[in-house]
């Protein structure tokens, strides 16, 4: 199973010499034992600067906590759930867009 992770996120408009830092990515997972074939997250309606998601610059706010995908693969590589807090200790500022094992992974190839 392969995993792309970074913190690197890029503006949608220019600076007039390329793109600003911002906190927005995406990210695959692909492998044998993953549930193929799914987008998970949720694509922002409105990606216009009227859109409530933009605050200025080209710059989002995430729908999907960076926590909301490593809970799932956490899990995965046999995090017991008593011990996720260690691991993501943000996940518990979550309620939505939070995804399990069984989310990601065949329920048959994962431990």
């Amino acid at each position: 199973t392969v995993i792309s992770a970074s913190e690197f996120g890029r503006t949608l408009t220019s600076n007039g010499l390329g793109t600003d830092h911002a906190w927005g990515g995406n990210h695959f997972i692909a492998g044998g034992s993953v549930a193929g074939g799914r987008i998970h997250g949720q694509y922002p309606d409105d990606i216009t600067d009227d859109g409530i998601l933009n605050i200025g610059r080209g710059r989002l706010i995430p729908t999907t906590p960076w926590e909301g995908v490593w809970k799932g693969i956490s899990e995965w590589f046999g995090v017991e759930i008593q011990n996720m807090g260690s691991v993501l200790p943000n996940l518990s500022n979550f309620a939505s867009n939070i995804f399990d094992a069984a989310d990601l992974f065949q329920s048959s190839l994962f431990r």
